[in-house]
Formats: C-alpha cells, sequence, structure tokens
C-alpha cells in the first residue's frame, strides 16, 4: 500500500476513462497537401466498485478491570482489528475479484485486484498464463520485453513476488558482483533491485500474491507495476467508532471503503502458474 498513491473518492461506482495512441508510422506527406477529417477515436470507459471493509470487537468490564503487562485490552484490540482491516484491503489489492454486489450476502460488492486486472485484459496481453514454466531470469526478462514489443507507452518498476519467487530472483547469477568481506564471515543472497534492457525493477515481497504449494509445484505468480498509473481510492480512510455499552462490555467497530483506481488496465502485467527455481545447482 505503501508503493502507490492514493486519493479520495466520492462515490461508490467510479468511472475511468484510457486511451491509447495509434500505431507507429513513417507520417511522410507531400509539400502542400491539404487537411483532412481523420476519424477520431474516443477513450474506453471503465468503472470500477468501491468496497466496503469492516471489524468490529468487544471487551468484557473484567479485562479491562484486570491489571495488565499491555495496554489497556480495549486499545490493544482497536489496534489489533486496524492491522487486520490493512491486511484485508492489502490482499484485496492483489486478488480481489471484482463484483456488482447483489442481496445476497454471500455476493457483495468488491473491487478487481491487480491479479483479476492484469489476467482479464483484451486486446494487448502483458499477463501470462503459465502451466508449470520455470521461473528463470530468460523468463523475467521475456514477460518484461512484451511491454516495448507491443508499443505499451509502461515502464513498469516494481515487481510484487512471493518468497517461491523471491528467493528464486535473489539467486539470479547473471552478472551480480557481490563484494563481501571474508573477515565478516558473511554471505549474502538477495536481490532487491533486477536492471537489465528494460529498465530497474524492484523486487518487492508480498504474502499476497499466488504461492504453489511447494517450491517444486506450480503455482506461483508475479505482478509487474507502473506505480504512477495506479491509486488505492478511498471513499472512507479507516475509521474507528464507539459503539453503546451492552451489558457489562465495551464495543466498537471499525469501517473503510476502498477501490483501485488505474490510469490504464495495461499499467502492469506478469503470469501465474510459475515454478519456482531454487537450488537447482
Amino acid at each position: 500500500m505503501a508503493s502507490i498513491g492514493q486519493r479520495d473518492v466520492g462515490t461508490l461506482f467510479v468511472e475511468l476513462l484510457t486511451d491509447t495512441l495509434r500505431a507507429r508510422a513513417h507520417n511522410a506527406k507531400v509539400e502542400g497537401q491539404a487537411a483532412t477529417n481523420p476519424t477520431l477515436t474516443q477513450p474506453v470507459r471503465h468503472f470500477v466498485h468501491v468496497q466496503s471493509f469492516a471489524e468490529w470487537g468487544v471487551v468484557s468490564d473484567e479485562q479491562r478491570i484486570v491489571d495488565h503487562i499491555n495496554e489497556d485490552p480495549y486499545v490493544y484490540q482497536i489496534r489489533k482489528s486496524l492491522e487486520q482491516l490493512m491486511n484485508d484491503v492489502e490482499h484485496t489489492l492483489h486478488r480481489g475479484s471484482a463484483n456488482t454486489g447483489t442481496s445476497d450476502i454471500a455476493d457483495v460488492r468488491q473491487f478487481a485486484g491487480l491479479i483479476n486486472i492484469f489476467s482479464n485484459q483484451t486486446g494487448i496481453a502483458t499477463y501470462t498464463s503459465s502451466s508449470g514454466t520455470t521461473f528463470t531470469e530468460e523468463v523475467l526478462v521475456d514477460l518484461l520485453q512484451v511491454f516495448r514489443d507491443q508499443s505499451l507507452d509502461v515502464s513498469p518498476t516494481q515487481a510484487y513476488v512471493n518468497s517461491f519467487l523471491k528467493r528464486t530472483i535473489s539467486e539470479f547469477s547473471t552478472r551480480v558482483t557481490r563484494n563481501v568481506d571474508a573477515a565478516d564471515a558473511m554471505q549474502k543472497l538477495m536481490i532487491e533491485r533486477h536492471t537489465s534492457d528494460f529498465g530497474d525493477l524492484d523486487i518487492l515481497y508480498t504474502e499476497d500474491q499466488l504461492i504453489a504449494a511447494s517450491k517444486t509445484t506450480e503455482g506461483n505468480s508475479i505482478c509487474f507495476l507502473d506505480p504512477s498509473l495506479f491509486k488505492i481510492g478511498w471513499a472512507r480512510r479507516p475509521m474507528v467508532e464507539a459503539l453503546s455499552r451492552d451489558g457489562l462490555r465495551d464495543r466498537y467497530q471499525m469501517n473503510a471503503q476502498a477501490t483501485l483506481l488505474f490510469q490504464n488496465e495495461k499499467g502492469g502485467g506478469g503470469g501465474e502458474g510459475f515454478v519456482s527455481y531454487i537450488n537447482q545447482a
């Protein structure tokens, strides 16, 4: 959530306009050519839903009266609920699946996360559904090359990966220089930034990308992102309200309403279904 911008939105149904440039051409004209009336194309209209997140809590009088090593249990539970709520927002930013919402409680309004947005692109494809492809440095660069070969004005600078792919990338050995003083008795096995023909890429670990059952099975995902094209939209930033006392206990509720905004749905990509490549000596 700290990697992309944030802004407020004033509706639960947010419409977005995206547009693309025509294909590159020679565009050579004869001297004195008359003006022509080209066929103008209109922006494409997209929309996102604002999802409601909530937490509730209750603390008995006995819990608050008894001395504690830590803080007041009521305050502690509020802090814990806030962490849980923000974890859920973060999880949805990666894995959320768009849903319009109906009267069925199991079918409430939801917004689409990165994996859902990228894997459902139409036209130009920058997201690969792999079936057991081993994730190597060549595969990583191949995925980045797609943005240039398909003439997208997008330069991903961030890659979100799970623990297996983070370890895989840290074991890439092409032109890696690790200078370590032998006297320190220290071995470094970590790559936080990858540089290729297609720019610098920050490698960011997250718990919320798809992860395989083991390091030798398929099911891992990676998402590339141009963070300048995405924002978290808040209809209501996280807020806490004390509810009326219910018997011999204090109650509270916490609510936030958020969505993922994008200037271009092709502002990122990646793939899923990969097998990690760890200690394959």
